[in-house]
Parts: structure tokens; sequence; C-alpha cells
């Protein structure tokens, strides 16, 4: 990613979260990097299966500071608001460490789960979504929309408007 013309120049800047599942026959793997998370539900539970990579945990907290930065206001250096991420190489400079030694890792957490039968479904989502609704509140709207409609495209709509309208509401009180 480096060598893309854009990073080279300077002009791009930004990195990315990342979320991924592979199902196997008996397993299915989760893959986060920053704050996009998976859920699992199972026989009607809740199962979250990531953990979002923030800058105030303790294990991400003890990284940054060997790294040479600090924790300010919840971001790394008062600036970045997650600890891993593809991308945002400002932050990956220290020549003296390796690439999960660096103020922002790319290494993504892996988290294995047994299938069952009574596997539900799996919701994969980004900062955006998990910003205004809680795990719990998503799976609960998640299984009253599979009472509606099997349209998962129609789910997905409805989820996002959802969490814009919570976004605008929160906007006009004044609280973002």
């Amino acid at each position: 990613m480096r060598r893309l013309p854009g990073v080279v120049s300077g002009e791009e800047r930004s990195g990315s979260t990342v979320v991924s599942v592979l199902i196997g026959p008996d397993t299915v793997y989760f893959s986060n990097l920053g704050d996009s998370r998976g859920i699992a539900v199972s026989n009607a539970s809740l199962m979250v299966v990531t953990e979002d990579h923030k800058p105030f945990r303790a294990d991400e907290q003890k990284r940054i500071s060997l790294a040479g930065g600090t924790v300010s206001m919840q971001r790394i250096n008062g600036n970045l608001a997650v600890s891993r991420a593809l991308g945002d190489y400002d932050y990956k400079n220290r020549l003296d460490r390796g690439p999960f030694e660096q103020l922002v890792s790319p290494e993504p957490d892996l988290y294995p789960l047994a299938r069952r039968p009574e596997d539900e479904f799996i919701v994969l989502a980004c900062d955006g979504v998990w910003d205004v609704i809680t795990n719990d509140e998503l799976y609960r709207f998640v299984r009253y929309q599979l009472t509606l409609t099997n349209n998962l495209e129609q789910i997905c709509a409805t989820l996002l408007d959802t969490c814009l309208g919570r976004v605008r509401c929160i906007n006009a009180l004044g609280f973002a």
C-alpha cells in the first residue's frame, strides 16, 4: 500500500479499518482491525465476537507509549481514534520498530467461533454504525427486521437510515 501513487505523493494520508469473516464447515473465523466490528447471533443470543482497537485500551496504550506516542482525549497523540488500521502511514514511521510495534498497528485480531446448528446471523459493520447503535440494539433490530422480510438489502438500508436518523438527532440537539 505504501507504493500506491497517492501515498507516495503524500496526497493520500488516511487509513481504513477492516472486519471480515471466513465461514468454514465447522468454524467461523472473524477478523478485525480498528473499530469495524463483527457480531454473531446464535440460539437467540448475542455473541459479541470482535473487540474494537481503541487507543485507551491498556494493551494498545502500552504499544503506543513504547512507540513514542501518547493517548489524550482517547486518541493517539490527540488525533486518531483507532489504534490499528491499514494505511495511516503518518503513524508508522519508527524505523527502529517492526510493523506491529508502531503507533498504529496493521495487525488484526482473529476470533474463531465454532459453528452450531442454532446459528442465526452475522453482522459486519464499520464505526458509522457502531458509533450510534449498541451491539444489543443492533442484534434486536436485525432479529425484528428478519420477522418482517428476508430481503437483506432492505434490512441493511433500513439499518443505515436508522443510524443516519440518530446522527441527525444528535447533531440537532448539539451533542456532536
